[in-house]
């Protein structure tokens, strides 16, 4: 069960099918701001990466009227280093009341303040990221020998002027510090979904109009997921054919620009935008009923993913709701890519990319005409 981030995830993918039997929602209750968004980030990155995948399949456009309906397939490839991160331990300070401990009468111990750091001292903080695996969720295991002796470096502080100095190591020795420090917790750590790629599965229609433009648009009817809210995915963009402005005749190649934009949400827990424009060099060439075509792309790409969350109260958290957002830094795409005409009016194609993030593999299929 993956709860709601779970589900989400299932949304974004559009995959069917179980890729782990984990709660998530539990795993982010665990987790805050920094912690929250290095685990997700690598999610963002490759959702993004796919969002703006798929959007031609040739370098030339449509002709007036000519159209295509296609059905687009995306995986997004996680890095290695997007597999894991390093949990970061808050420097929040946490009070440990040791009065307790030492039970002589007119004796008054302060609490002693620690941050995470000194209660999970030397641990190992390396985690899966939730695109990790399931398997090797690392553990903040508490740093018991240096616990033990910062207790009774604050015991010693404290009896002394309260005590003589010849009975401070007696009553130190006395007080069941071992047995305080080994009733304190270890912080297991959220796995991941064990997804090294992310899928992205997306229809969409493109239409020739007139001057060498082609409109683009996909998406999904909206639709209402039970306790999540209203999931909707779509987008559009346009691209115009610019070696026709090229003077010069039979113009050898095939060049085209384009800019795009998608935008997906999810009730009020999710919400990307992401923005592409590109430039397509390439040639197409057409053999009677069957044609074939390879081109080269580079594109700046913009996308952004925000995540709010509600808490379970129960977990004593100050806030009751989580929101934080997860920008993929703009950068640049470069691709190849060919399509292949051999079955009358339809095509097939496949693309290979790569973002400052992610490598993308795209294969689309669909019903093609002019």
């Amino acid at each position: 069960m993956f709860k709601k981030l779970l589900i989400l995830t299932i949304a974004m993918s559009l995959a069917v099918g179980a890729f782990a039997q984990s709660s998530v929602e539990e795993n982010l209750g665990d987790m805050l701001s920094e912690n929250a968004t290095l685990y997700l980030q690598p999610l963002g990155d490759a959702f993004g990466a796919n969002m703006n995948s798929g959007w031609y399949h040739r370098s030339r456009v449509h002709k007036m009227l000519g159209f295509d309906i296609s059905l687009k397939a995306m995986g997004a490839v996680i890095p290695d280093e997007g597999l894991f991160f390093d949990f970061a331990l808050s420097q929040n300070l946490m009070s440990f009341p040791l009065g307790d401990l030492v039970g002589t009468p007119g004796v008054t111990i302060g609490d002693l303040e620690l941050s995470f750091d000194d209660v999970y001292f030397g641990t190992d903080t390396r985690t899966p990221t939730v695109m990790g695996p399931i398997d090797s969720a690392g553990v903040l295991e508490i740093g018991d020998a240096h616990l033990i002796q910062l207790f009774e470096d604050h015991l010693r502080s404290e009896l002394a002027g309260q005590v003589l100095p010849a009975a401070i190591d007696g009553l130190v020795a006395l007080a069941d510090i071992p047995g305080y420090v080994g009733g304190l917790q270890d912080l297991p750590l959220p796995g991941g979904l064990d997804l090294p790629v992310m899928p992205l599965v997306m229809p969409q229609i493109a239409l020739g109009l007139p001057m060498g433009i082609e409109l683009t648009v996909r998406g999904f009817p909206e639709e209402e997921i039970p306790d999540i809210g209203t999931f909707s995915m779509y987008g559009g963009g346009l691209r115009v054919n610019l070696d026709q402005f090229i003077p010069i005749p039979l113009f050898p190649v095939d060049i085209t620009a384009g800019a795009f934009y998608s935008q997906m949400k999810i009730g009020d827990l999710i919400e990307s935008s992401n923005t592409s424009i590109s430039l397509q060099v390439g040639k197409s060439l057409g053999l009677l009923l069957f044609g074939v075509g390879v081109y080269a792309d580079a594109s700046y790409e913009m996308s952004s993913l925000s995540i709010g969350y509600d808490v379970d109260p129960s977990l004593g958290f100050e806030n009751d709701r989580i929101e934080f957002e997860m920008e993929t830094d703009p950068g640049l795409r470069t691709g190849i890519g060919a399509h292949l005409t051999i079955i009358p009016l339809t095509y097939f194609n496949i693309h290979v990319s790569q973002t400052p993030n992610n490598q993308v593999v795209t294969a689309g299929f669909g019903i093609t005409f002019r």
